[in-house]
């Protein structure tokens, strides 16, 4: 439970457990190190790699609470929402997180099959689990790309191969952002829209809302202080809490580049929320 005064706080970060490239416990003790306060693994899809960051944050004597990024769908517009101070462990939650992961798997094993349809990718060509962990988005289709030699890098194979402009790209089957909503209320957290920058309309921040949408990410790596102080503004006309965070995954050219450089402080009714949810 978050004390009532923290200057330091990292509400975005991912681990191996998705798509993130530091271990779960590893990244706790790299926020402890980067003098992060309170912290929140918020992996996509999943709470698999929630305990053993719970458990390296305590022992790193720094305050964390439950996270995850969900991927949805609001109308025809894809968008991303954050949730905390949930309870990991109810029923409703542990479904919805678990089609949403046979989703994701379902798609990157599409992905596969249409490059290797394609002639992009040998017959041979498997998507590995990380450290245990299988909940696979297209970084790890980008990667098997990289191995087999069909591109240069990341970045190659993304914009040939993984963006939807692209023949072989793969549509991801999404519920509903009112959905999501209502899943993280039923397991008692708050939700928050993810970075939503310059790509999510107006309508359907507004319809997120109506959903009963709880904050908006404020601070993000993609947001300048236009966008900051937009989304500041908006927050404070409906109400909703000012959530923050690195986007941390430890890759180059995604989020922060190191655990520390991107944080925020939150104000008393985030804090107050995240402790009496």
């Amino acid at each position: 439970m978050p004390s009532s005064t923290i200057q330091r706080a990292d509400l975005h970060m991912h681990s191996t457990a998705s798509d993130g490239r530091m271990d779960p416990a590893d990244l706790a003790r790299a926020a402890a190190d980067g003098g992060l306060e309170l912290v929140s693994l918020t992996d996509h899809d999943t709470l698999a790699g929630w305990r053993a960051f719970e458990e390296a944050a305590r022992e790193a004597a720094i305050q964390c609470v439950p996270g995850v990024e969900i991927s949805a769908r609001q109308k025809g517009e894809e968008v991303h929402l954050v949730a905390y101070a949930f309870n990991p462990e109810e029923e409703g939650l542990q479904g919805f997180l678990s089609l949403q992961q046979h989703r994701r798997n379902e798609r990157a094993l599409a992905f596969v099959t249409t490059l290797q349809q394609a002639k992009v990718l040998p017959a041979t060509a498997r998507l590995v689990s990380d450290n245990g962990h299988t909940s696979w988005a297209r970084p790890h289709i980008a990667r098997l790309l990289l191995k087999h030699g069909a591109v240069a890098s990341m970045d190659e194979a993304f914009d040939r191969y993984l963006t939807p402009r692209c023949a072989t790209f793969v549509e991801k089957p999404l519920p509903s952002g009112a959905e999501a909503i209502s899943v993280i209320h039923e397991a008692g957290g708050i939700i928050s829209l993810a970075h939503p920058g310059h790509h999510v309309s107006h309508q359907v921040v507004m319809s997120l809302i109506d959903a009963g949408l709880d904050g908006v990410e404020v601070v993000h790596p993609s947001h300048d202080e236009m966008l900051e102080s937009y989304y500041v503004s908006l927050a404070e006309r409906n109400g909703l809490l000012k959530t923050g965070g690195s986007d941390f995954h430890a890759r180059p050219k995604h989020g922060a580049r190191q655990l520390g450089e991107r944080w925020f402080t939150p104000d008393a009714s985030l804090l107050h929320a995240l402790r009496t949810h």
